[in-house]
């Protein structure tokens, strides 16, 4: 009896990898998705979405990863000219463009 319970327990001990560890089930062990970046300017037009990444989660740098219409990922350089343009002028068309919430007016009893 004790035989068993201890090959179970030694078992259970080796399905514990650190591959397969607690961290991973959390994921608090991501990486930089990024390996390397492109610093040349994409063009407006095929541009479909921009994530920007902050530090952190095992990453230490930020990241800013562009879709394109066709489908395709590029990571770019952060600090390149052109794309500190087009993030100021993305976030200044958001905020212009957000509607006002409408105002409705109580009646006093």
């Amino acid at each position: 009896m004790r035989l068993s319970t201890a090959a179970l327990l030694l078992l259970l001990a080796s399905c514990l990898s650190p591959g397969h560890g607690i961290l991973e089930a959390h994921y608090t062990n991501l990486k930089c998705r990024c390996s390397g970046v492109i610093s040349s300017a994409v063009s407006l037009n095929i541009i479909d979405r921009i994530q920007v990444t902050p530090p952190g989660n095992g990453c230490p740098k930020t990241e800013v990863v562009i879709w394109t219409k066709m489908k395709k990922v590029l990571c770019v350089n952060p600090r390149a000219k052109w794309l500190q343009r087009l993030l100021r002028h993305v976030r200044s068309k958001s905020l212009s463009s957000t509607p006002q919430a409408p105002v409705s007016k109580r009646r006093a009893a």
